[in-house]
């Protein structure tokens, strides 16, 4: 009766500590994904700027038809929130860009949210899923005096910065 009664007892122990594990493996919490960056290079060329100063906007010459115009709308994706952009002009000076999206649709135009002389410092926070007008200004300004010829433009969309 003794060992019977030792075995159950082992059988029982053996059994709760299997039954043990397999809950603690059922109840381990999934970590979170870890965020990943993701991104998305648009590129173009131009051979004519566009008119108009720095700060200002002007007329885009690509929505006119002028091909190789200083100046695109990029469609952006609801993931896409930042831009990071590069303009090297066959000058060799930095020139003036204007970047700039429709986000008040009370008024017919697109609004400059920032300016930049030959590249952005870091990548710029933008509203996802309106179009981004990226525009090459002839002339610059004070802080950029460079003025636009032709040259390439460089722009990386991203989820994060």
């Amino acid at each position: 009766m003794k060992k019977s009664m030792v075995t159950l007892l082992v059988l029982g122990l053996l059994f709760g500590s299997l039954v043990g594990a397999a809950d603690a493996k059922k109840k381990k919490k999934k970590k979170p994904p870890v965020p990943v960056k993701v991104e998305r290079t648009v590129e173009f060329a131009y051979s004519v700027a566009s008119p108009g100063v720095s700060g200002v906007v002007g007329m885009c010459l690509a929505a006119a038809g002028v091909e190789d115009s200083g100046c695109t709308d990029i469609a952006t994706s609801a993931e896409e929130a930042y831009v990071n952009v590069t303009v090297v002009d066959a000058s060799g000076q930095p020139t003036n860009f204007d970047l700039a999206q429709d986000t008040d649709p009370a008024t017919p135009a697109f609004e400059i949210f920032a300016s930049g002389c030959g590249s952005t410092e870091t990548p710029l926070p933008i509203t996802p899923g309106l179009p981004l007008r990226v525009s090459v200004t002839a002339a610059g300004g004070p802080d950029c005096p460079g003025a636009a010829t032709q040259g390439d433009v460089k722009a990386v969309l991203s989820n994060m910065p």
